[in-house]
C-alpha cells in the first residue's frame, strides 16, 4: 500500500450555468499499485462566489462541500481513474444588495449527492491529473423562506466537477519524504 497526497484544485459548475464554483484543498488515498484500487479522503475549503453588473455586488455566497465518505476507486490497466465520493453542499452565507439572505450554516442540501469521477486514459496516480464527473444536486432544506429559490436556481440534474488533482511535491508543498519539487508550478 502506497499513500498519496494531493493538492486538489478545480471548479464545480451549477446547471449548466456559467457559474462557477471554485474548488481548492486536498486529498490523500492510500493505493495498492498492484490492484489499483485506493481509497482516501477529501478536504475542501470554503469557497465565495460572487456576481456583479458594472461593478455592483448583486450578490455573493459562502459554499462548503463536505466529503460525507471516502474516496473509493481504481485505476485500471488502461490508466482510466474511476471513483465516487459522496459530498454534502452547504450554503453558510449569502448577501444579495447588501443584505444578508442566509447566515449561520444551516441551508444545506437535504441528502447527499453522489459524484463520479472519471479521467481520460493515461492517468497515473503518481503523477496526478484531471479528473471530471456529472452529478445531480439534492434539494436544499433549512434556508428560510427563500429555500424554493434556492432548489429553483441550483438543485437537480446538469452539474459538473471538473478537479486536477496535483502531487503535493509538484506545487510547492511538502511531498512525502519532506521535499519540495519546483518544476511545475501549482
Amino acid at each position: 500500500m502506497r499513500e498519496i497526497g494531493y493538492v486538489v484544485r478545480g471548479f464545480l459548475t451549477v446547471r449548466r450555468d456559467s457559474l462557477r464554483v471554485p474548488l481548492s484543498g486536498s486529498l490523500t488515498v492510500t493505493a495498492d499499485p498492484d490492484s489499483g484500487l485506493f481509497s482516501g479522503d477529501l478536504a475542501l475549503r470554503p469557497s465565495t462566489i460572487r456576481r456583479a453588473v458594472l461593478g455592483v455586488g448583486l450578490f455573493s455566497a459562502t459554499v462548503q462541500i463536505e466529503a460525507e465518505s471516502p474516496v473509493i476507486g481504481r485505476v485500471d490497466p488502461e490508466g482510466r481513474m474511476f471513483a465516487a465520493v459522496t459530498v454534502d453542499a452547504v450554503i453558510t452565507n449569502v448577501h444579495a444588495a447588501g443584505r444578508v439572505l442566509i447566515g449561520a450554516g444551516a441551508c444545506r442540501t437535504a441528502t447527499h449527492a453522489v459524484v463520479p469521477l472519471r479521467s481520460r486514459p493515461g492517468f497515473d496516480l503518481e503523477r496526478g491529473g484531471r479528473v471530471v464527473g456529472r452529478y445531480h444536486r439534492p434539494p436544499f432544506t433549512g434556508c428560510g423562506w427563500i429555500t424554493p429559490v434556492v432548489n429553483l436556481l441550483i438543485a437537480g440534474p446538469g452539474n459538473a466537477v471538473v478537479i486536477d488533482l496535483i502531487p503535493r511535491g509538484l506545487c510547492g508543498e511538502p511531498g512525502p519524504e519532506g521535499t519540495v519539487a519546483r518544476g511545475r508550478e501549482g
